[in-house]
């Protein structure tokens, strides 16, 4: 399964990851997905593709909160 994350969830994940001071390595880790794959989803040009696992991964994150 594939799926698009959206400019709207990427900058909520950066918000996110300021607000908290974790770096890109304790993000990683907190999402369980690799550096490399935490790198695309902060650094590329939304929207994009990315794997269920990782789509799961970031909007559980995002959703903690609410």
């Amino acid at each position: 399964m594939q799926a698009i994350i959206t400019s709207k969830q990427q900058t909520a994940l950066i918000k996110k990851q300021a607000v908290n001071r974790l770096s890109r390595y304790q993000l990683a880790e907190k999402l369980n997905l690799s550096k490399p794959t935490v790198k695309n989803v902060l650094d590329k040009q939304a929207p994009f593709v990315v794997s269920g696992k990782t789509f799961t991964a970031v909007n559980n994150y995002l959703l903690e909160d609410l």
